[in-house]
């Protein structure tokens, strides 16, 4: 079951420029520090220092107002510029080096004095935040009850593509299960920022292990154990992108049975856009199975494809939707029963519904086709699953459930086989309710 690291902004750039836009406009006043005391070159260096900070290009900016500074280091409106332009690299100390410089300034007015020390004491608090959370663990955990129609379908498609091999004996069963999962996860920050091009990133490691239980209360051949370890580097760029590559391992028991191990490594890239982001992943994955009826689906597995995510009414909507398409080469048998190929398609929402909870909905259709043909029926498969899903959560701020979040959903999967082996003809419906908290 493999799962991408999310990496999320947690720096406060919004607090931080309410005290910087008043910095640069008295500071603008200053009598040593107006543009007009510079030459036309580097007046013209100081505006292009201006321009290619407002373009995002950070570092061309502070070369710019460098090199002004490196002829005339007296120009304090340019200092604070250069200040600015190294704040929004995330350079705390060279920020704080510069706007002290004006500060220390004996010509400085006392306004101008007020904003640097405004914007000092702001960069210092973001310092601190960001070295507070350089190294960051958390511990999670859930616990809930599950109904399901049909247990024999085996795992879902979001953890075992193409389910099971089934045969004329897998017919529709209904059992209730208790299902827990629990993880412990660490993220490392380093402390300097990361020069990626003109951006200033965060450079980040995430790693994360987690184990997945399933156990139906009468049908024990069909429970589920999933023990993952993934771990990756990332680069954030705030107000920008993020990126990441995770690697994963998965372990993967179903009964009592060894069913298989899944080796992937899994790249993303978001772009952010206005009240969204747009989202582009791949994966690759080594599948190995182990059970006598898969001894020839060890398979390579390929995906890509990406997602588009918008936020409305004040962010209390979001809408998303996405595409992927994806291969599996069977490695004993490539023109085998087992090999495939398809895509997903998806489309999902989210809504703010009271206080402290929210609804969803997610509506997804995959379609595989298979290139060999299946024993008995010899035909080859070729397959829709269509899935519903609809849920809520809720978390608790107060009383003895503080910090808990109480989450339920119901899931429809229709699996429905166009060359009409009827066996991968199936209806299932999963009803799900759990608590989860994050420590």
């Amino acid at each position: 079951m493999h799962t991408n690291n999310q990496i999320q902004s947690e720096f406060p750039f919004k607090k931080s420029l309410i005290s910087i836009a008043l910095l640069c406009v008295t500071a603008s006043v200053s009598t040593t520090a107006s543009s007009a005391d510079v030459d036309q070159e580097q007046d013209k260096l100081f505006k292009e220092g201006i321009y290619q900070r407002l373009q995002g290009n950070l570092f061309t900016s502070i070369e710019a107002f460098q090199t002004v500074l490196s002829n005339q280091p007296t120009l304090n409106r340019v200092r604070l510029e250069l200040a600015l332009s190294y704040y929004k690299t995330l350079n705390f100390e060279e920020a704080t080096r510069q706007a002290q410089m004006v500060l220390d300034d004996p010509k400085t007015p006392e306004n101008v004095r007020l904003a640097v020390l405004s914007f000092l004491t702001q960069v210092k608090a973001d310092q601190q935040d960001f070295t507070a959370k350089r190294n960051i663990w958390e511990q999670s955990v859930s616990l809930g009850l599950m109904r399901d129609t049909n247990v024999n379908a085996g795992p879902s498609s979001d953890v075992l593509p193409g389910g099971l091999v089934l045969t004329d004996q897998s017919r529709t069963r209904s059992d209730d299960a208790y299902v827990l999962t629990a993880g412990i996860s660490h993220r490392y920050q380093s402390p300097t920022p990361v020069q990626l091009g003109e951006k200033a990133a965060r450079f980040i490691w995430q790693t994360q292990a987690n184990i997945y239980r399933k156990d139906y209360f009468k049908e024990n051949p069909y429970d589920l154990d999933i023990a993952s370890l993934s771990t990756g580097p990332g680069w954030l760029v705030p107000g920008y992108f993020r990126t990441a590559i995770t690697g994963q391992f998965d372990y993967i028991r179903y009964g009592n049975e060894h069913l298989a191990n899944f080796t992937s490594l899994a790249p993303t890239f978001t772009w952010e856009i206005k009240d969204g982001e747009v989202t582009a992943d791949a994966l690759i994955q080594n599948r190995e199975f182990f059970r006598a009826v898969d001894s020839e689906r060890n398979s390579i597995y390929y995906s890509l494809g990406g997602s588009v995510g918008k936020v409305f009414s004040a962010g209390k909507l979001a809408l998303q939707g996405g595409l992927h398409l994806f291969t599996e080469h069977a490695k004993n048998n490539p023109d085998g029963r087992f090999s495939n190929h398809g895509n997903e398609v998806f489309i999902g929402a989210n809504r703010v519904a009271w206080e402290n909870g929210s609804v969803y909905g997610r509506i997804s259709q995959r379609n595989s086709t298979y290139d060999g043909y299946e024993p008995i029926y010899n035909l080859k498969r070729d397959e829709t699953e269509d899935r519903y899903e609809i849920g809520f959560n809720h978390l608790y701020k107060t009383g003895v459930m503080a910090n808990w979040k109480l989450n339920g959903s119901y899931t429809f999967i229709r699996n429905n086989s166009n060359s009409h082996i009827d066996i991968y003809t199936y209806k299932r419906d999963i009803a799900q309710i759990n608590l989860a908290r994050t420590f």
